[in-house]
């Protein structure tokens, strides 16, 4: 299956730079990232580019919501319950608009001390449940650090949980374990292959996101997630020239598969 290519919204990208682009450019897929500033306003923001999206009826949007400041894990009862009421909250303005996918992050808030195992199992299968009765596929994203750079403690989270995967592979190329591990992305992908749905296409991050130059590093990865279902692929950066040089290396790998 031929994935297609999306353009993000970021902090530094907003919607309506994101929409201009897609608009002027011909893209048919956003992503579109809710941040914790942005749920209070997000009704009216996304009702903005309903005509937009009228026009472009074959254009899909789904939806990214890491909420740094949150953690649906946390050690602390009072702060992953508060969450979780905050990725509901999510759920339900985004299925509003016909979203059928989220992405969730964690660990990208806390430390390792700072959250509980059994919190990040009940409370994602509790998300991952709520989802499936709104219609809207609950996705864990695979971070550079902590539970979820692990392989294997990234398996258990989506196994137990139910939820579906979105693989970052600049976190995966930069991620603590795999310098320490000498673990390659495309183990990785292929460990998580049959729930993998989503993919963040970029070289690594360093701190931040990183455009590849050419595809000399990715290619193995992209090679890898051909092999499984995943039909999104997103090109997570800010910058509208690094944007189009990276999403034209992919429609050009792709021409050879």
């Amino acid at each position: 299956m031929k994935p297609k290519i999306a353009i993000c919204t970021r902090p530094e990208l907003s919607p309506k730079d994101a929409f201009t682009i897609a608009s002027n450019n011909g893209y048919i897929a956003i992503d579109w990232t809710i941040g914790l500033d942005d749920l209070s306003s997000f009704k009216e923001t996304r009702s903005g580019f309903e005509e937009f999206l009228e026009e472009k009826q074959t254009c899909e949007v789904r939806y990214h919501c890491p909420l740094a400041k949150f953690e649906i894990a946390h050690i602390n009862p009072y702060i992953s319950r508060n969450s979780v009421k905050l990725i509901k909250k999510c759920i339900n303005l985004i299925r509003n608009f016909g979203a059928e996918y989220l992405t969730l992050h964690i660990g990208g808030a806390s430390t390792i001390e700072q959250l509980s195992w059994d919190a990040a199992i009940s409370n994602l299968s509790e998300l991952v449940e709520y989802g499936d009765k709104k219609d809207v596929v609950i996705c864990l994203e695979n971070l550079k650090s902590g539970w979820t750079s692990d392989p294997v403690l990234f398996s258990k989270l989506v196994r137990s949980s139910g939820a579906k995967v979105t693989f970052d592979i600049g976190h995966a190329n930069s991620s603590v374990y795999a310098a320490s591990n000498h673990a390659s992305c495309v183990d990785f992908i292929s460990e998580m292959s049959v729930f993998v749905v989503n993919a963040h296409v970029y070289e690594a991050e360093d701190p931040y996101h990183i455009a590849p130059d050419n595809l000399n590093v990715i290619e193995p990865a992209l090679k890898e997630l051909m092999k499984t279902s995943c039909d999104w692929w997103v090109v997570e950066l800010e910058d509208p020239d690094l944007v189009e040089k990276t999403r034209s290396l992919l429609e050009d790998f792709l021409s050879g598969h």
